[in-house]
């Protein structure tokens, strides 16, 4: 190639040196010469250009070969896959090309590819015409492309294939040739469609497991529950998102629980089964058989729980109806009722049949193993004593040597008494007179003999029946009645037989009243209802009548049995109870749900008249002190002259309702203005003033009463009953026996403690809850002796929050529970760390709500935080109100016996202020008895107080109590408790409840100094 380019180069020099050369050469011998070089030259150039086109030949069949090289490795690799090749001009659509996986991709063979049409042909009909357009159009486009779609197989088969085409131009631009690949997807789409045909079928199983399943993680909050687990636990699945499945264990089986779950997930072990009681929504308990699972990664580690719940409770009536019904099917299936069995002459089984041994309830096994004589059934005679195993028909045979017959009885493992027909033949071997066997056949006669009992009974029922009974033919024509017929209508029995029986079941009705129930009866074959009838003296009453009726055994009536039973005791009744559900039983007053439909009218007759309703919403001011100081028959007493003096006060169109407890709601319509309700309510507690003779005792009280108006306040009941309450609660705020008007005050108010509330359930968990302790302290020696826990709260943006204020929220919301179980935890886990310091051990105090002492399980709470803390129990007090203690006496009792046994002591908080019995104090055995701060208070001035406090400590002397006063703040109050004898007190004349490290230095101390600890105090 470089010589051809150097020629043209060389002819140039050649021919512009040819006039020099011919000028110097002369004349025509210069012209030769030159034309002698160019000849020289241009056949050099052909020589070149001859091997320059050699050389390109020989490049362009090494090209080719490189090519038809390339190609065949590429349909090689083609070839060596399942993808099926092939080419076709998109002119004519014959196929120049095809792989041999043609053939098992549709089992053509592969000449069938090159006629004309075959891919068009073979493309599944509900395809074809959008594949043929699609690739048409993308052919037309010059665009490479790819399609999924469906062919048939030779054998009628759907292959699913994806198509990928490509597109060969020509250096011109024009379309060439198509290749294609053809891949199949079949077993692709079958295994999507398994996929999902299984996720399919497990979240239908999921969802409509007859059983409760959930999902939960390790933590156990629940990640996804079934239908029927809501069912069985009575929670919703929104609820159970939001809780620990461990929520509903109850507290008994917590435990238990616990111990078999917490090493599952670290195990070998795949599940536990175990059964359990759940406490519902509701608060009721379910047994169920829990089974929990460990679900697997695929890294084998575990990732979450399956839990599967069954309701077990009706378990056993199941099984037995079951077995029940197990019986009863294989006497109906079996081929042979009689049973028989062969016993060789020691007694042993050798051939029996199935029905015997289900005559006996054993299986074929058992029964080949049954003895007569093993006692392994025990056979009675008819008067129920124990019949010995020799004088059973199968032994008298073979020791008689001839045939009995006999009926015999059995007791089975249910204790149901069976009777069976029997009969025994011996076996003789030609060769030898004794029988060397025995067959018995045996009947069971328990069902007949039952049926022939039942007849005697329905007999017996139906000459004794206390309800009419009436039996028809046919034609509707009394046959027969009972003796209770006559008792109920007074007519005798000749007086109705022949008659019709509508004539006499419902003598007072129309005609066309039992052309209806007859209808009934030929559509259902049995009607009931309430009819009117009339005795033969022509008075009516009213019945409950039942008619069905009987068919033979080609499916036709034969008989109509009516029975009717006299229900007017019952409609009295009905009437009663239709009052009581109004009424309240105990003043008779209007209770909630009569109230609610009065209110409901009221306000709608309000809306059209646009005139006013007061709602007066009554509280009954300390009437809990009433009913624990006196007893509820007292307060029982009081709330019915209350009712009374408050129906004198009010219109008879007014409404006034017992809303429950000491609660009252007046419904006041038609107001004038907005200051007649307020009358009402003046005029009530002024005819509250006059105390009240309740047996013996003379009782004062008041209404705290909340005023709402309509429209006003609100235009529906739930808003101005709401509005009332919050009125009645300002009345109560504001000193009681008074009223108050709702306000939007009062609203903020009530919406200020809801936040209060809500920001309180998140103290514990937000650490902003803390223990302050106060020093109880020896009065003989001022040595500190014990603590009192004392629950304080810091919120981030509040501050410092009262007690006062919280702790009655917290109570009412139930977040004393919880609280209550942190304080315990808490004072013994710093008492407990107090003592590993090398600090003197001392008594810590803890009060226990009332709330916290019914709701929560409190003697597994108390053991609960001395194992974990590890705090010795005899140094635990718990102060318990002198109210709960009367409360459900028997109840608190056992629980108080199971907390000393658990060794904790118990003491009476604020002992004086509320109904104390000497009797009840020896029966709860507590420890020590505290005095009350308002008591204390005046000692040195008030003699009253100061006797109080004497007549204390002198009782705890007597009953071998310790007395511990609190609010000491003076000089003078210390000094008279110790003068009184009074061992402990606590108050502010030493020092107020102080964080644990003030306490703490103050126990290094051990001798308590109130003016140097108030100094101290006052420093820090």
């Amino acid at each position: 190639m470089h010589a051809v380019r150097h020629i043209p180069l060389a002819l140039a020099s050649v021919t512009a040196t040819a006039p020099a050369f011919a000028s110097d050469a002369g004349g025509g011998a210069g012209m030769w010469i030159w034309i002698s070089v160019i000849a020289i030259l241009m056949a050099a150039l052909a020589i070149v250009v001859a091997i320059e086109a050699r050389r390109r030949t020989e490049t362009l069949k090494q090209l080719r070969d490189e090519a038809r090289t390339e190609a065949e490795r590429f349909r090689k690799t083609i070839e060596g896959t399942n993808a099926v090749a092939w080419e076709f001009d998109p002119t004519n659509n014959l196929c120049s090309y095809v792989s041999p996986q043609a053939e098992l991709l549709l089992g053509f063979p592969l000449n069938a590819w090159t006629q004309p049409g075959f891919w068009r042909e073979n493309i599944h009909p509900e395809d074809r015409s959008f594949v043929i357009e699609f690739f048409r159009a993308q052919t037309e486009l010059g665009y490479d492309h790819e399609l999924e779609y469906r062919m048939l197989h030779a054998d009628g088969q759907t292959v699913f294939v994806r198509d990928m085409r490509t597109v060969h131009r020509k250096p011109d631009g024009s379309i060439d040739r198509i290749s294609s690949l053809l891949i199949n997807l079949s077993v692709h789409k079958a295994t999507e469609a398994a996929l999902e045909d299984s996720e399919a079928r497990f979240r239908s199983t999921f969802e409509q497991a007859a059983v409760g399943i959930a999902m939960c993680s390790l933590a156990g909050r629940y990640s996804r529950v079934n239908r029927r687990f809501t069912e069985i636990s009575g929670y919703s699945e929104a609820d159970l998102l939001q809780m620990d499945f461990r929520e509903l264990v109850h507290a008994d089986d917590a435990q238990r629980f616990d111990a078999q779950l917490m090493p599952l997930a670290g195990s070998d072990r795949e599940v536990i089964t175990l059964e359990m009681r759940i406490r519902r929504r509701d608060g009721s308990l379910v047994w169920v058989a829990m089974t929990v699972s460990v679900v697997r990664a695929l890294s084998r580690d575990p990732s979450q729980y399956m839990v599967v719940i069954e309701d077990i409770s009706g378990r056993k009536q199941t099984e037995a109806v079951l077995r029940e019904s197990e019986a009863r099917m294989r006497t109906i299936i079996s081929s042979l009722d009689e049973g028989i069995v062969m016993r060789n002459a020691a007694g042993d089984v050798e051939v029996c049949n199935e029905a015997v041994a289900k005559i006996y309830g054993m299986t074929l096994a058992e029964f080949y193993r049954f003895r007569l004589d093993s006692g392994q059934i025990e056979f009675v005679f008819a008067d129920g004593s124990q019949r010995a195993a020799e004088t059973l028909p199968p032994m008298l045979a073979l020791a008689g040597d001839e045939p009995v017959a006999d009926m015999i009885a059995f007791r089975n493992h249910d204790g149901e008494i069976r009777t069976l027909w029997t009969k025994s033949t011996p076996l003789h071997r030609e060769d030898d007179p004794r029988p060397y066997a025995v067959v018995t056949t045996v009947t069971d006669m328990t069902q007949r003999l039952q049926g022939e009992a039942e007849l005697r009974l329905a007999a017996s029922v139906f000459e004794n029946s206390v309800e009419a009974i009436v039996v028809a033919g046919a034609d509707r024509n009394i046959v027969r009645v009972n003796p209770a017929f006559s008792t109920v209508t007074g007519f005798e029995v000749r007086d109705v037989i022949g008659h019709s029986l509508p004539d006499v079941t419902g003598s007072r009705h129309e005609t066309g009243f039992f052309e209806g129930v007859w209808r009934s009866i030929e559509r259902d074959g049995f009607w009931q209802g309430e009819v009117w009838n009339t005795r033969k003296n022509g008075k009516a009453f009213p019945a409950w009548l039942s008619i069905s009726s009987v068919r033979d055994h080609d499916g036709l009536i034969s008989n109509y049995v009516a029975v009717f039973s006299d229900i007017t005791e019952r409609k009295a009744n009905e009437a009663r109870i239709a009052y009581l559900a109004h009424h309240d039983p105990l003043t008779g007053l209007p209770n909630r749900a009569l109230m609610q439909d009065r209110l409901s009218q009221s306000l709608a007759r309000a809306h059209r008249e646009r005139t006013m309703v007061g709602l007066l919403f009554l509280d009954l001011d300390r009437f809990k002190m009433i009913n624990d100081s006196l007893g509820h028959h007292a307060g029982d007493r009081l709330l019915q002259q209350v009712a009374e003096r408050v129906r004198t006060c009010v219109r008879d169109s007014d409404t006034i309702c017992r809303q429950g407890g000491d609660e009252f709601i007046i419904v006041l319509n038609d107001m004038p203005n907005t200051r007649a309700p307020a009358r009402v309510a003046e005029k009530i507690l002024g005819s509250l003033a006059e105390p009240f003779d309740v047996d013996t005792h003379r009782i004062g009280t008041s209404f705290s009463i909340g005023i709402a108006v309509y429209p006003n306040d609100g235009r529906d009941p739930e808003s101005l009953m709401k509005n009332a309450d919050t009125a009645m609660y300002h009345a109560k705020e504001s000193g009681r026996n008074t009223f108050r008007f709702f306000t939007e005050a009062m609203n903020a108010n009530a919406l200020e403690r809801l936040q209060l509330e809500n920001a309180l359930r998140q103290a514990v968990e937000r650490n902003e809850l803390t223990l302050y302790y106060q020093p109880q302290v020896s009065l003989k020696d001022g040595m500190v002796v014990g603590a009192e826990a004392l629950l304080r709260w810091q919120h981030p943006q509040r501050g410092f929050i009262s007690p006062a204020r919280f702790i009655p929220i917290a109570e009412e919301s139930g977040l004393i529970v919880p609280i209550g179980r942190w304080v315990l935890r808490e004072a013994c886990r710093q008492a407990r760390a107090w003592e590993k310091q090398g600090l003197p051990p001392i008594m810590m105090a803890v009060n226990m709500s009332a709330l916290q002492f019914r709701r929560d399980n409190v003697v597994a709470m108390v053991r609960e935080v001395l194992e974990e803390t590890g705090h010795e129990p005899d140094r635990v007090e718990l102060e318990l109100t002198e109210s709960l203690l009367m409360e459900n006496a028997g109840e608190v009792l056992s629980t108080i016996q199971q907390l000393k046994g658990l060794g904790v002591r118990l003491s009476i908080d604020d002992f004086g202020t509320g109904y104390s019995s000497l009797s009840y104090l020896k029966r709860f055995a507590v420890d020590r008895l505290k005095i009350d701060q308002s008591f204390v208070r005046d000692v040195p001035i008030d003699s009253d107080d100061a006797a109080i406090v004497r007549a204390i400590i002198q009782l705890g002397e007597a009953l071998k109590l310790d007395v511990i006063a609190e609010g000491a703040e003076t000089i003078a109050q210390v000094e008279f408790l110790r003068r009184e004898g009074c061992s402990e007190a606590q108050g502010y004349y030493w020092c107020p409840p102080v964080p644990p490290g003030v306490f703490q230095s103050m126990l290094h101390r051990g001798i308590i100094t109130p003016e140097a600890d108030r100094a101290m105090l006052s420093i820090g």
